[in-house]
C-alpha cells in the first residue's frame, strides 16, 4: 500500500475522531474550572468619631455564585485621601494598605456577632478619605470588594464634664452641654460608652438611640463591678453625622442599697 495512501487513512480516522468528541457533552466554547470567589462585604459604613474615623462592616457568607463562602480568612483594608472639592476623587486610585484582618487574630480590630471594625487615628480635617475592604480566602484568593468615602470635618464640641454615680444595679450618669457648634451644625443628642477598667471602649455606644437630654441611666450593670463611661456629643454637619471626643468618667461602682 503506497505511503501516501496509509496518511491519508490515519488523517480521516483523526478527524472522525475529533468529531465525535466534540458532540459528547454540553456544546460552546471551552471554560476553566475555577474556585467560587468571596463576595464584597455588605454594609460598609464609616463614622466619624472626635479625631478619628471608624470603619465597619458585615462578614459576608456568600460567594459571588451565591455558594456558601466556608474559607474565609480575613480582609485586607485599603484606604486612599482626597480633596473633597474634587469632582471625581475615584478618577484616580491612589489606596495604600491600611490594615489585614485576620479573623483568628483580630489584634487590631473588633468584631460584635457578624460585624467588624477598625479604627483610623491617621486622618486630617478637610481631608476625605476612601475605604475598600476585600475579603480573601486561605488559598489566597481575593474576592469583591467594598468602598465608601466621606470627608473628615474638625471634631465638634464636646459634652462638660461627666459626673455619675453607682446605686443598686443602676448607673445614673449626668454632663454639661457642650458649647455652640460651627455654623450648620446641628446636635443630635448624646452617645454613652461603657467599658470595663483595663479594657478600650467598645466601637458602638450602649444607647441605641441618641439620648436627647444631658442624662443617662444605665440599668445593663451588675453589682460590685466597676465601670467606666465615656460621652460624646452627635451633630449634623451638612447632612453628615458627627460625633465629638469622648469625655471620660472616673470609675463607678453600684451597690446594693444605695
Amino acid at each position: 500500500m503506497p505511503k501516501h495512501f496509509t496518511k491519508s487513512l490515519i488523517l480521516v480516522a483523526l478527524l472522525l475522531l475529533l468529531a465525535t468528541l466534540s458532540g459528547c457533552g454540553r456544546k460552546g466554547p471551552l471554560r476553566p474550572l475555577g474556585k467560587p470567589m468571596p463576595a464584597a462585604p455588605p454594609d460598609l459604613v464609616l463614622h466619624q468619631q472626635g479625631g478619628r474615623m471608624l470603619i465597619e462592616w458585615t462578614i459576608p457568607t456568600r460567594n459571588q455564585d451565591g455558594s456558601e463562602l466556608k474559607n474565609l480568612e480575613g480582609f485586607r483594608v485599603y484606604r486612599m485621601d482626597y480633596d473633597p472639592a474634587e469632582d471625581c476623587p475615584e478618577c484616580r486610585d491612589t489606596s495604600i494598605l491600611l490594615q489585614i484582618v485576620d479573623l483568628d487574630y483580630l489584634l487590631e480590630a473588633d468584631r460584635s456577632d457578624d460585624r467588624l471594625s477598625i479604627v483610623d487615628y491617621e486622618v486630617e480635617p478637610a481631608t476625605g478619605y476612601r475605604y475598600r475592604v476585600a475579603p480573601y480566602t486561605g488559598s489566597g484568593r481575593v474576592g469583591a470588594s467594598a468602598s465608601a468615602r466621606r470627608p473628615f470635618l474638625p471634631p465638634p464640641p464636646a459634652p462638660g464634664r461627666v459626673a455619675g454615680e453607682g446605686l443598686d444595679r443602676l448607673v445614673r450618669l449626668s454632663w454639661e452641654k457642650p458649647l455652640p457648634g460651627p455654623p450648620l451644625a446641628e446636635l443630635v443628642g448624646y452617645h454613652v460608652y461603657r467599658r470595663a477598667p483595663g479594657a478600650p471602649f467598645p466601637p458602638r455606644p450602649i444607647n441605641i438611640e441618641p439620648a436627647a437630654e444631658p442624662r443617662y441611666e444605665d440599668f445593663e450593670v451588675q453589682n460590685d463591678q466597676p465601670y467606666r463611661y465615656g460621652v460624646r456629643a452627635l451633630y449634623s454637619i451638612g447632612g453628615l453625622r458627627v460625633e465629638s471626643i469622648a469625655v471620660e468618667i472616673g470609675e463607678i461602682v453600684p451597690r446594693e442599697g444605695q
